[in-house]
């Protein structure tokens, strides 16, 4: 019992580290100006970056598989997801940029 309260914390420590991305913007898509629709695809290429980087053999994987190895099973799921949101918010964001003439 004694060691299961470090494993819990240091599970939670390591879960924050995780990327996330919220594939929306404060506006509507329809109403972003050309420089706010570069913005949103600097912000989802970002995303998708820093979860190319956390895939495979990184240290954050690392310190899952020493500390709680089921996290590293998480840790795949949540980069992937955050890839996956990524790369359509850039497909529609290129869509849109087009249909703008930007």
């Amino acid at each position: 019992m004694k060691n299961l309260l470090p494993i819990l914390v240091s599970a939670f420590l390591l879960a924050a580290c995780a990327p996330s991305y919220a594939p929306y913007s404060v506006k509507p898509d329809a109403d972003l100006s050309c420089s706010e629709i570069r913005g949103e695809l600097a912000r989802a290429r970002n995303a998708s970056d820093e979860a190319t980087r956390n895939r495979g053999l990184s240290a954050q994987n690392v310190a899952w598989a020493v500390f709680f190895l089921p996290g590293v099973v998480a840790n795949e799921y949540t980069n992937d997801q955050v890839q996956r949101k990524a790369s359509e918010r850039i497909g529609t964001l290129n869509r849109l940029y087009a249909a703008k003439r930007c």
